[in-house]
């Protein structure tokens, strides 16, 4: 088992900082040429269950409208009905680019945790990745 794999099997999502790491890990090396709504199921022990989904067009350049949130949120809200027991998920949006969180990116994450409150999906900190950085989407970040 390499070290990648190693460190996703000891890594627990209990807080900003662990899903932090989890993105950090997944997401390397950071260069992106399109847009992508990245989604990882976690447990209810803060597992990320081993699976990554892609969501979205390959070759996309804009992040998800308000509409497009929508429909994916009731996707999650439908998964997690389903499951066995009960999940929550990690959602990250890796975009080209060097320039920090953007409006765009903002109102992502505010409509994603808005209608997952709304549909009782749990969902962790939102995060945003571009070609430099993975960077959380904070509280105040949504206030901006």
């Amino acid at each position: 088992m390499d070290d990648l794999n190693e460190e996703l099997e000891r890594i627990r999502l209990r807080t900003q900082s662990d899903v932090q790491r989890l993105w950090e890990l997944l997401m390397r090396p950071l260069g992106f040429s399109s847009t992508t709504v990245w989604l990882c199921a976690v447990e209810e022990d803060g597992r990320p269950i081993p699976h990554l989904s892609q969501v979205g067009d390959p070759g996309d350049q804009r992040v998800p409208s308000s509409a497009q949130v929508a429909a994916f949120v009731d996707l999650l809200r439908r998964l997690s009905a389903e499951a066995d027991e009960a999940i929550g998920f990690a959602v990250l949006l890796s975009r080209p680019g060097r320039s920090g969180l953007s409006d765009d990116d903002r109102r992502f994450a505010a409509d994603l945790l808005r209608d997952c409150r709304e549909a009782g999906v749990t969902c962790h900190p939102v995060h945003v990745a571009d070609d430099v950085a993975v960077r959380a989407v904070t509280p105040d970040d949504l206030a901006a």
